[in-house]
């Protein structure tokens, strides 16, 4: 016959055992799902960067390829080269800014070469005075004549040489233009780089919780925002969401 105390322990081991059951299981399941959550919000800080690296690299290409088109210089010109995209980057900058010290060199000759035929033409003015005073005593001779003859000759070529020499402001009007057009494309690509990216970083931070998607579309429409129907960034805006994210 079982007695009260066998009854006791059997009651006992059974809830036990069922707690016990009921316990792992609360303890197992509470565990998975806290991996499962901070493996997802794990995966999203990933994915969050990752993107965040893509449009960097976006950007950086963009820089990249501007200067890549500010080395080629004027199409046809003799600083024309092609562009390798496997080019060394500190190569391609250094000869992108090469441009400025080729505008230098050529407008430094020319100017040298027109003061040198500007000399000489002074010193053939002298000459001219005393064959024009010549002509009014009139007592010009034969190799007066043909000295104003070669004087004149001799300008007409002078002419043709400076005209030849101001030629260059042709070629280094086009490479001054590459370069200002190239410093305003880096330009508004750093600035929308660095909006963009200071955004999504400052909303995720503010709101963990929402998609990528989420913080895609919110980017975007701030920048719509910040530039307006013309497409440019106003500068107090930029300063005051530059402000707004520290920097």
């Amino acid at each position: 016959m079982i007695n009260d105390d066998q009854i006791v322990r059997e009651m006992m081991e059974k809830v036990s055992e069922d707690l016990s059951k009921s316990l792992k299981e609360s303890i197992a399941d509470a565990v998975q799902k806290e991996i499962s959550k901070s493996m997802s919000q794990t995966l999203l800080e990933g994915e969050f960067y990752r993107r965040i690296n893509i449009d960097l690299q976006n950007g950086l290409r963009d820089i990249y390829q501007e200067v890549a088109k500010a080395k080629k210089g004027p199409a046809g010109s003799a600083g024309s080269v092609e562009v390798c995209v496997d080019s060394d980057p500190d190569q391609l900058f250094n000869e992108a800014s090469d441009q400025l010290d080729a505008i230098m060199r050529t407008t430094e000759k020319a100017t040298q070469d027109i003061m040198d035929i500007l000399e000489k033409t002074q010193e053939t003015q002298f000459a001219l005075a005393n064959i024009i005073k010549a002509f009014e005593s009139g007592g010009v001779k034969k190799e007066q004549r043909e000295e104003l003859a070669n004087i004149n000759d001799t300008l007409g070529q002078d002419i043709m040489t400076i005209m030849t020499t101001l030629s260059f402001q042709d070629l280094t009007g086009q490479r001054i233009k590459i370069i200002i057009d190239t410093i305003k494309s880096v330009e508004k690509i750093v600035l929308d780089l660095y909006m963009s990216t200071g955004l999504k970083i400052k909303a995720r931070e503010q709101a963990p919780e929402k998609s990528l998607e989420q913080l895609d579309q919110e980017t975007q429409s701030k920048m719509s925002e910040l530039k307006g129907p013309t497409e440019k960034a106003d500068q107090g805006n930029v300063d005051d969401l530059l402000a707004s994210l520290g920097l």
